[in-house]
C-alpha cells in the first residue's frame, strides 16, 4: 500500500507545476504577442494607403486553378474592385477610429483571457484534487475489504486450528496498516496544503504583476499625452525599470516552482512603489502644466500691451496722414484752376532711383545674356525660375515651401533639381544675378498672365515672394524696381505727355502695350492687366512672413497705407483712378481695417465724399460707379469681408 502511494504521488505534483508554468508562460508571451503585431502594423501603415480588412476593403482576385482532366475549363472569374477613389481623410480617419477600437478591444481581450486563465487554472485543480481523493478512496477501501477478508481468513484458520499465533499476527497486521493509512492521509493532506499556498502565492504574484503592468501602461500614455512629461519622467526612468526588472525575474521564479511569502511580499511592494512614482509623475505634471498655463499667459498679456502700443502708435501715424490728406484733397478742391498733381516729389525721386538701380543691375549680366555659347545654361536658369514659380498654389504648406526653399537656394546659388536636371547658378560669374532678375520679373509677370484672370492666385505667390524678401534685400529692391516699370500707378504717379513726345511713346509711359502692328492695347484689357498687377502687390502688403522666418515682412501695411495716402492726393484719372482704389480696399480692405480702425474708416468717408466728387467731373463709367456702391457698403455695415482666396494664418 505505501509503495502504491508512493509512487502516485510525484507524478500528480509534476502535472500540478506543470500547469503553473504553461499558465505563466501564456501570461507572459501574451503582451509580446499584442506588441508585435502593434508594431508590426505600424511598420506597414507607410506603404499600405488601403484598407486591407473588413468591409471596406478590396476583394481580392479569386485564384482560379486549371484542372488538365477538364476539356472546357470554366471561365475565369474577373476580378471584382471595390470604388477606392474614396476619400483620404475619411479613410484615414476610419483607419484611425477603428484602431483605437481594436486597441480597446486588445486590452479588453487580454483581461478575459487572464481572467478566463486564473478561473480555469483553479478549477483544474479542483477536479485534479477531486480525483485525486476518490481514486484514494476507492484504494483504501479496496485495501480495507482486503484486510477482512484475510482476518476472516484468518479467523477461520483460527478456528480449524486453534492457533493462537495466527490471530496474534492477524490483529498487529491491522494495526500496522491504520498506522500507514494514517500516515498517508497526513502526507496527502501536507502535500494538499501546500499546494494552496502556492496557488495563492502565485495568484498573489500574478495580481501585482497585473497592476505593474497597468502602471505602465498608464505611465506611458501620459508620456505620449504630454509632450512635456518626458522631461519630467527622466527622474522617475530608473525606478520604473527597477520595478520592472524586479518583477520579471519573480515571474521567473514562479515558472521553476520555487517562490516564497517572500516573493509575494516584494511582488506587492513592487506594485505599491510604481503606484507610488504615477501619483508623483501626475503630481509633476499637472504642476508642469500649470506653469505652462501661468507662462502662457503672461506672454499674451505682454503681446496684448504691445499690440496695444503698435495700435496707438499706428493710429496717430494714420491720423497725423489723415490730416495732411484732407488738407491737401481741400487745397485740391479749392484751387482747381491750378497746376494739377501728377505724382510726389518723393514718389518720383524714388521711382527714378529704383530706375537707374534697375539700368545698372541689368548691365551685371549682359555678357552672359549675348553669349551665344551659353544658350544651354540661360534656358537651365530660365527653367529653375519658371517651374516653381508656375507650380505655386495653397494647396498645402508643405507645398509652398517646397517651392519656397527651390528658389531660396537657388538664390543662394545652391544646386538644385528641377524636374530631370540639376541647375547652380553659381556655374557662370554672372549667374547670381542673372537668376535674381529672371525671378523678380517672373512674379511680376503672374500678376499680369494669372493673378488678371484668377484673383485667387495672387495670395500663395504673395506669401512666398515676402518670405524670399525678407530673407534677400536685393531682390526685393529689384521686384520693386519691375513692379514700378510695369504698373506705373504703384510708384504712385501719373506722367504727363510731355512736348515732343509721341503718343506712344506716352501710353507706354502709362503701362500701355503696343502690338507687332503697332496698335495700342484696349482700354479693358489695359485695366485688366493693371488690376492683376496691382492685386498681387496688394497681396505683398497684407501677407505674413512663414513661421520659420524670423523676420518681419518687409512690404507690409506701412506701405500700403503710404500708397493709398499718395494716390488721393493725385489728379483722378478715369477708369484707372477708381478700378484700382476699388481694389486695393477688395484685397487690403479688411486688414488695414482690423490694424487702423477709427483711422482707417476716416480716410474711406474721405474718398467716398471729397475725393468721388473730384472723380464725378472726369468719370462716369462702371468701375467708378463700383467703387462708390462699395464705399456706401461699407460705411452702412462698417465691414470689410476679407478678400476670397485669403491665406489662413500660419498656413506654413
Amino acid at each position: 500500500m505505501s509503495g502504491t502511494i508512493s509512487s502516485r504521488m510525484p507524478r500528480n505534483n509534476n502535472k500540478m507545476k506543470v500547469d503553473i508554468r504553461s499558465i505563466s508562460e501564456e501570461l507572459s508571451n501574451f503582451d509580446k504577442l499584442r506588441i508585435t503585431a502593434l508594431t508590426k502594423a505600424a511598420e506597414i501603415s507607410s506603404v499600405v494607403k488601403d484598407v486591407t480588412i473588413g468591409l471596406n476593403s478590396p476583394v481580392k482576385k479569386e485564384v482560379v486553378y486549371k484542372d488538365p482532366t477538364l476539356v472546357n475549363p470554366p471561365p475565369k472569374k474577373t476580378e471584382v474592385k471595390e470604388n477606392l477613389n474614396e476619400d483620404t481623410l475619411g479613410v484615414d480617419l476610419r483607419y484611425v477610429i477603428k484602431m483605437k477600437q481594436y486597441e480597446r478591444q486588445m486590452q479588453e481581450a487580454s483581461d478575459l483571457l487572464f481572467k478566463n486563465l486564473v478561473e480555469n487554472m483553479i478549477a483544474k485543480r479542483a477536479e485534479t484534487m477531486r480525483t485525486f481523493w476518490k481514486k484514494q478512496s476507492q484504494e483504501c477501501e479496496k485495501k480495507t475489504q482486503e484486510l477482512r477478508a484475510r482476518k476472516l481468513q484468518m479467523l477461520k484458520e483460527l478456528q480449524e486450528n486453534d492457533n493462537l499465533s495466527v490471530l496474534e499476527k492477524a490483529k498487529l497486521d491491522e494495526k500496522n496498516s491504520q498506522i500507514i493509512n494514517k500516515q498517508t492521509i497526513e502526507t496527502m493532506n501536507q502535500i494538499l496544503e501546500e499546494q494552496n499556498k502556492a496557488t495563492a502565492r502565485f495568484a498573489a504574484i500574478t495580481d501585482s504583476h497585473t497592476k505593474v503592468c497597468y502602471c505602465y501602461n498608464e505611465i506611458n500614455d501620459l508620456l505620449q499625452s504630454n509632450p512635456g512629461a518626458k522631461k519630467v519622467c527622466e527622474k522617475y526612468m530608473v525606478s520604473l525599470n527597477t520595478v520592472k526588472g524586479n518583477i520579471n525575474s519573480i515571474l521567473d521564479m514562479c515558472k521553476t516552482g520555487q517562490i516564497t511569502d517572500k516573493e509575494v511580499k516584494q511582488a506587492e511592494i513592487l506594485a505599491m512603489n510604481i503606484e507610488n512614482v504615477k501619483k508623483k509623475l501626475i503630481e509633476d505634471i499637472d504642476e508642469l502644466k500649470q506653469l505652462e498655463l501661468m507662462k502662457k499667459k503672461e506672454e499674451e498679456e505682454q503681446n496684448r500691451k504691445k499690440q496695444l502700443q503698435l495700435e496707438e502708435q499706428k493710429a496717430k501715424e494714420a491720423e497725423a496722414l489723415l490730416e495732411q490728406e484732407k488738407q491737401k484733397v481741400a487745397a485740391l478742391q479749392t484751387h482747381k484752376t491750378t497746376k494739377p498733381t501728377f505724382y510726389s516729389a518723393t514718389n518720383y525721386s524714388y521711382y527714378e532711383e529704383l530706375k537707374q538701380f534697375l539700368v545698372h543691375y541689368e548691365t551685371l549680366y549682359k555678357d552672359l545674356l549675348e553669349d551665344t555659347n551659353l544658350k544651354k545654361f540661360r534656358f537651365d536658369c530660365q527653367k529653375a525660375v519658371n517651374t516653381p514659380v508656375n507650380a505655386v498654389s495653397s494647396v498645402s504648406g508643405s507645398h509652398m515651401r517646397d517651392k519656397y526653399d527651390k528658389l531660396s537656394k537657388l538664390l543662394r546659388g545652391e544646386r538644385v533639381q528641377v524636374l530631370d536636371i540639376f541647375v547652380q547658378a553659381t556655374q557662370h560669374p554672372q549667374g547670381l544675378f542673372y537668376v535674381t532678375a529672371l525671378l523678380a520679373k517672373k512674379i511680376v509677370r503672374q500678376g499680369d498672365l494669372l493673378v488678371s484672370s484668377n484673383p485667387e492666385a495672387a495670395f500663395p505667390l504673395a506669401s512666398v515672394t515676402v518670405a524670399l524678401l525678407a530673407q534677400f534685400p536685393e531682390f526685393g529692391k529689384l521686384l520693386e524696381a519691375y513692379f514700378h516699370r510695369e504698373c506705373p500707378y504703384l510708384v504712385p504717379m501719373f506722367l504727363p505727355q510731355k512736348q515732343g513726345q509721341t503718343d506712344k511713346e506716352f501710353y507706354m509711359s502709362r503701362g500701355y502695350t503696343y502690338n507687332d502692328e503697332g496698335v495700342v492695347e484696349k482700354q479693358d484689357k489695359f485695366l485688366k492687366r493693371m488690376s492683376g498687377i496691382f492685386r498681387l502687390k496688394c497681396a505683398i502688403w497684407i501677407a505674413q512672413t512663414p513661421r520659420f522666418v524670423n523676420a518681419p515682412n518687409p512690404h507690409g501695411l506701412k506701405d500700403g497705407w503710404k500708397w493709398l495716402a499718395s494716390f488721393i492726393n493725385l489728379r483722378p484719372e478715369p477708369d484707372i483712378s477708381a478700378t484700382l482704389i476699388h481694389d486695393f480696399f477688395a484685397v487690403c480692405g479688411s486688414e488695414f481695417l482690423k490694424c487702423y480702425g477709427r483711422q482707417f474708416t476716416k480716410i474711406i468717408k474721405v474718398i467716398s465724399t471729397d475725393y468721388l466728387k473730384i472723380l464725378e467731373y472726369i468719370d462716369e463709367g462702371g468701375p467708378k460707379t463700383r467703387l462708390e456702391v462699395f464705399l456706401q457698403n461699407v460705411l452702412k455695415t462698417g465691414h470689410i469681408p476679407p478678400p476670397s482666396g485669403l491665406l489662413p494664418a500660419n498656413t506654413w
